[in-house]
């Protein structure tokens, strides 16, 4: 039986009765099949108290806990035991899975070189921006750690990159690699764009005043930018537009910094934390808004832009990252500038919403899940085939 450990910062979620929730990791069990047999993810967890809203990993994942040591004191009294924890399940495993922003992922690799294990190398993000935009200490280590990451990328023989240009221009490789999303859809018949068309013709005859946005991104990371759409939310209201904002993702007890700013602005009843949803429950969701906005100040290629799309929605978002190889230049915005972000959401709600639906449900259909899957599968065979696992 082939074992395969997939190793990242994480967290990943438990409850009270052992189970593991899948949030981020959303299929990557069923994708890492194709490699091996046996599946073990190895990450930092963390107890929730509720997640009926959230979806279960399968019970055939084995989950090994690693210790946080991602602050400068628990890395003292923590490094240790993490890294003997990922240098036990490399040695014992067939293949690594290393995705990064990650400490624990750099460890592992240390130990893959060591012990000369088949790696292959997970690019979802920019470390300089996912770490600049994290916290003090963070910019204090981007530098050192972009510089890491562009050497350990660069001399990994496989490398998967979720985006078609972005992250390879940052982080080129001299191995294999293929650019492709980690976004698992699975695209509806046409019956959901007639109904974003008839929802857009409805939007007009009510006369476009009362407009519902969206994002779908954890509330407790910052980079992730609701802030922005929050603080323009004043300026469309001045304006005498009817503001709903509606954020799906994690728990709303981790949105204290949101909560605060929209009590601090007077925009509080504007917005509404909708939790932790299940992947069935995304598309309702979506077809709830009007317009959906990916704010970041930090993504590799946003999964919930091509979910969105896929439901017809028209799409903002920064001109970042792999987030314009999605949508028109046109509809684009830098990362925390609320104000552009007033004037974005007033002009698009003048264009030709219909038009813009269908341009972006069918660019969608370059990521459903049958044309990704085969896609990646001719990797993972040149990957198993240069380790003689076939």
């Amino acid at each position: 039986m082939r074992k395969l450990a997939f190793i990242h910062d994480g967290p990943i979620y438990y409850d009270e009765y052992g189970n593991y929730y899948e949030l981020a990791y959303h299929g990557l069990y069923n994708r890492y099949r194709y490699l091996a047999d046996d599946i073990t993810f190895v990450m930092r967890t963390e107890k929730v108290k509720n997640s009926t809203r959230n979806t279960l990993l399968p019970k055939e994942v084995h989950v090994v806990h690693v210790p946080n040591f991602k602050t400068p004191m628990k890395y003292i009294t923590s490094k240790k035991a993490a890294e003997n924890i990922i240098k036990d399940v490399v040695k014992r495993s067939d293949i690594i899975v290393l995705r990064n922003v990650s400490s624990c992922a750099n460890i592992a690799l240390k130990y893959c070189r060591k012990y000369k294990k088949p790696y292959i190398f997970e690019v979802v993000s920019d470390a300089w921006k996912s770490l600049w935009n994290y916290s003090l200490l963070g910019k204090f280590m981007a530098p050192y750690c972009h510089i890491k990451e562009k050497i350990n990328i660069y001399n990994s023989k496989f490398v998967y990159y979720v985006t078609d240009k972005y992250l390879q221009k940052i982080y080129p490789t001299k191995g294999t690699s293929i650019g492709c999303s980690n976004v698992l859809i699975t695209i509806s018949n046409d019956l959901a764009i007639k109904r974003r068309i008839s929802k857009i013709e409805n939007f007009k005859d009510m006369g476009m005043n009362k407009i519902v946005l969206g994002t779908a991104a954890a509330v407790d990371v910052r980079y992730k930018g609701q802030a922005d759409v929050i603080r323009a939310i004043p300026f469309l209201l001045k304006r005498g537009y009817d503001i709903e904002y509606l954020l799906a993702g994690g728990n709303r007890l981790k949105s204290t910094y949101l909560l605060n700013l929209g009590k601090k602005l007077g925009v509080s009843e504007y917005i509404k934390f909708c939790g932790s949803l299940k992947a069935e429950e995304m598309n309702d969701f979506y077809d709830r808004l009007d317009i959906y906005i990916q704010p970041s100040r930090q993504e590799g290629l946003p999964r919930a832009v091509i979910e969105a799309m896929s439901r017809g929605c028209p799409v903002l978002g920064t001109n970042i990252a792999g987030i314009p190889e999605l949508i028109q230049k046109n509809m684009l915005f830098h990362p925390g500038n609320y104000k552009e972000i007033a004037e974005k959401i007033t002009f698009m709600i003048h264009c030709d919403l219909e038009k813009i639906s269908i341009r972006n449900y069918n660019k969608s259909l370059e990521y459903s899940a049958d044309k990704l899957e085969n896609k990646r599968n001719i990797f993972y065979d040149l990957f198993l085939s240069e380790y003689n696992f076939r």
